[in-house]
């Protein structure tokens, strides 16, 4: 049984590399067989309805035209089998229909076995689809799962990931200098174990709003952090996703777009607001969540909310 499954997937891996060039001209030479030993065994016995199998196997691995082909080759075949070693046609009329009759009948088999691999294609399709979505589901709730709300011992986690985003541009260069490290770890500190933190107001001055951190923790490390912030104080409904970063080796894996969802669904009674740089990578994703520009800060942000 395991030779047999064995020789079975050898087959199928040899079928799968042949070109269609070498498949024409096997099932060609096939044709050509199976025609030449109904001639040379008379009339005795017909070996026509064999030429079913090239018209088949064309039907399957080549398409349509192969099919057409070889449905035109087994009609002629037959009939000039029949004319050479059984009785010729009285009239035009009678070979004609002899040749519709042929073709009807391997092109019944032609068709049958179209439909057969379009439905074949489908379910495989279909199925590596399912395959696809299972994946990214088990995904999804992977990443899920990792999210967490921060606390104090993630800080350092979060400062280097702060450090990394400041080396790529995505936040302000100052965020690398050690003594600006060493002030956002205190305030990152205060804010996890105190819940607020005082922040500058996009109309001017400063209040103490509510502040959240999350991370995303991957196998023991942590790889992304979000940073939630209030807009107006500590009785607005209203939430900014006003940082966010991925560690480098794990973008592209859908960390970012997991936590912009997570962000999204947390707060989803809220009027959510961030501010983005035009063209960014953050930007297109809210707006792929239904965000929409509202304003333009002094600093060359553009400011999206959904409500």
């Amino acid at each position: 049984m395991l030779r047999t499954r064995k020789l079975q997937l050898r087959l199928r891996r040899l079928l799968r590399n042949a070109s269609a060039r070498l498949m024409l001209a096997g099932l060609l030479t096939l044709e050509a067989l199976i025609f030449l030993l109904d001639i040379d065994t008379g009339s005795g016995i017909s070996f026509a309805p064999f030429l079913v199998a090239p018209t088949a196997l064309a039907a399957w691995f080549l398409g349509r035209r192969a099919a057409l082909l070889f449905v035109v080759l087994s009609s002629v075949a037959r009939v000039v089998d029949y004319t050479l070693m059984r009785a010729r046609h009285e009239n035009p009329y009678l070979l004609a229909y002899d040749l519709l009759q042929s073709a009807a009948l391997y092109g019944l088999v032609a068709l049958l076995v179209l439909y057969l691999r379009r439905q074949v294609d489908a379910l495989r399709r279909h199925a590596a689809k399912i395959r696809d979505t299972a994946r990214r589901e088990r995904h999804r709730r992977l990443l899920d799962s990792a999210i967490r709300r921060a606390v104090p011992e993630d800080v350092d986690a979060i400062i280097r990931l702060t450090t990394s985003g400041g080396e790529s541009g995505g936040f302000d260069q100052s965020v690398t200098d050690n003594v600006r490290q060493a002030a956002l770890t205190a305030t990152f500190t205060a804010g996890i174990v105190d819940g607020a933190a005082l922040r500058d107001l996009w109309s001017g001055g400063q209040s103490t709003v509510p502040i959240e951190f999350w991370v995303c923790e991957i196998d023991g490390r942590v790889v992304s952090y979000m940073m939630i912030l209030g807009v107006d104080g500590q009785k607005s409904m209203q939430r900014e996703l006003h940082a966010m970063v991925v560690e480098d080796s794990c973008r592209g894996r859908g960390v970012g777009s997991q936590m912009v969802d997570f962000f999204c669904a947390h707060y989803k009674h809220r009027r959510l607001l961030s501010a983005c740089r035009d063209g960014s990578a953050m930007m297109q994703m809210l707006s792929r969540r239904g965000f929409a520009l509202i304003a333009r800060s002094d600093q060359g942000y553009q400011i999206l909310a959904r409500d």
